[in-house]
């Protein structure tokens, strides 16, 4: 310190001249101040010239640190409790509205006289509008952010649900629903990279824990809603009741700041300083008064060629991941469909042959409440899932889940009585969430920030490409034939195995690693 204070004053001063630190022509300096100090006081003076600048003289330096870094300096808190709230709200909406359908579908085919063409067309355009959806707005939420995308597009699904719920005919329903349908891709397909974005490594598991669970927690609750309200308010209010969670997940979303991660990438710091510092006060937690944030950065936010491109690492794991899906919610969707189907037209233990189809039957609170037990199934596999995932990694529980659904949909080929299907159905719940927790812990980790969401867009987009073939797949060949419905399931699932033992990276660590 003493040095370069002497080195600044002597550059400063005409050459030759003499000052109280000697000349530049003299090669002894007068003695250093530093002889007659104490050992304490050199100590305090070193620790002094550590937060100086030399130029400015005693301005502190500004304190670089990593967001992750920053992130366990933070904590775990009230600030990701909220992030995590917001998450499960949003995820809440997306399989809200796959059992809605399903649902209502029954009472929609008694008051509007619908055809088996006209019901799979309804579920077929919204869940194909939702793929295109989830492939555009990933990359349009890595370009302009999570934040910006979801709160727009939730306002649109608000809007949407009463529109349907006030539909004159089927072809305004359709259209409504449809809508509704865009924005729920857009939504899920950011939501699960938004919850893994403001943890510090060792909690960014649990954010895709929150938002499937928000997911399956709408399975349940759209069916204990449909038990005690459809057959007593009717088919309308029960989508308006539906859709008022997600309210609260907006003015949750509006208050809060965009992910840090996501602005620190974006190479805004200023903007992911004030977030960090944000999320340090909700959690009563102190940070450098001269705190810069850093992290890596890149140009190319959402570039699919970063994805797909040749040579690319990402694309094995982004087409093995993209089949995974497609298969585990073409089986998701279908049994969804496919249960109450069974139940109202009694598959099992009737006679054989091809079931009857009644038009006007809706479910009986039996029905409904079977329905609602195999959604709790759902919820069981996902929480099962993080736990397994904590102690055994993703690859090999995720490979014996797949051969274990296919042994249980080969139970399937015997039906004795709803009572059966129903346990049968629950087990494939269990498994097939199990799967699709595992598998959204791998896509984070298996792609950089800079490009996660839009391979998770797109790794998603796929998935509701499956929800629209495995529909159509239901509501085309059941009362053609139940066997082949079965035979159908049975297969796509020894797909999903085989993609699961091709998939032979396991993820960097099983807590998430930062990318």
């Amino acid at each position: 310190y003493y040095i370069t204070n002497n080195l600044r004053q002597i550059m400063m001063s005409d050459p030759g001249k003499d000052n109280n630190y000697g000349s530049i022509t003299d090669p002894i300096l007068s003695p250093s101040p530093a002889d007659d100090m104490t050992e304490t006081e050199l100590s305090e003076m070193a620790d002094t010239a550590a937060n100086t600048d030399p130029l400015k003289g005693s301005n502190n330096l500004p304190e670089e640190m990593e967001l992750n870094k920053v992130y366990e300096t933070i904590g775990v808190g009230t600030s990701q409790g909220i992030f995590w709230t917001i998450s499960f709200l949003i995820a809440y909406s997306d399989y809200a509205e796959l059992t809605l359908i399903a649902l209502i579908m029954p009472y929609l085919r008694c008051e509007w006289d619908l055809t088996e063409t006209f019901e799979a067309t309804i579920t077929i355009t919204i869940f194909f509008i939702y793929a295109i959806s989830a492939l555009i707005f990933g990359k349009v939420s890595d370009i302009y952010g999570r934040k910006r995308v979801m709160s727009v597009t939730i306002v649109i699904l608000v809007i949407t649900a009463v529109g349907a719920a006030l539909a004159t005919n089927k072809y305004i329903f359709l259209v409504w629903r449809s809508i509704a349908g865009a924005c729920i891709g857009a939504n899920f397909a950011t939501v699960v990279v938004y919850s893994t974005e403001f943890s510090p490594t060792s909690h960014k598991s649990v954010g895709p824990l929150i938002s499937l669970m928000g997911s399956y927690v709408s399975m349940f609750l759209v069916n204990i809603v449909g038990y005690f309200a459809i057959n007593a308010l009717g088919w309308r209010w029960v989508i308006i009741i539906i859709t008022i969670p997600i309210i609260p997940g907006w003015i949750l979303l509006m208050i809060m700041p965009e992910t840090p991660r996501y602005l620190c990438v974006s190479g805004k710091n200023e903007a992911a300083l004030k977030a960090v510092r944000l999320m340090a006060k909700l959690n009563k937690a102190s940070l450098p008064e001269n705190l810069e944030v850093f992290c890596h950065q890149n140009k190319q936010l959402g570039s699919f060629k970063m994805i797909l491109g040749s040579g690319s690492e990402h694309r094995k794991p982004a087409v093995l991941l993209s089949i995974m899906y497609f298969c585990n919610i073409f089986i998701e969707t279908a049994v969804l469909v496919f249960l109450p189907l069974a139940f109202i037209s009694q598959f099992c233990g009737g006679e054989s042959g091809a079931p009857e189809r009644d038009r006007c039957q809706p479910l009986s609170q039996s029905d409904l409440w079977k329905l609602s037990g195999s959604a709790f199934g759902s919820l069981a596999g996902c929480m099962a899932a993080y736990f397994v995932a904590k102690c055994l990694g993703r690859l090999k529980p995720t490979r014996g889940s797949n051969i274990l659904q296919i042994i249980t949909f080969g139970l399937m080929f015997k039906c004795f009585n709803d009572t059966y299907l129903f346990g049968v159905a629950t087990v494939i719940k269990i498994i097939n969430a199990f799967i699709c927790m595992m598998i959204w812990f791998i896509i984070p980790e298996s792609f950089p920030t800079m490009i996660r969401n839009t391979a998770t867009g797109m790794i998603n987009s796929s998935g509701k490409l499956g929800a629209v073939l495995g529909t159509a797949m239901v509501y085309l060949l059941f009362y053609a034939s139940p066997v082949a419905v079965v035979i159908c399931f049975v297969v796509i699932s020894a797909i999903t195995c085989i993609c699961s033992f091709l998939l032979t990276k396991e993820t960097q660590d099983v807590a998430l690693m930062d990318t």
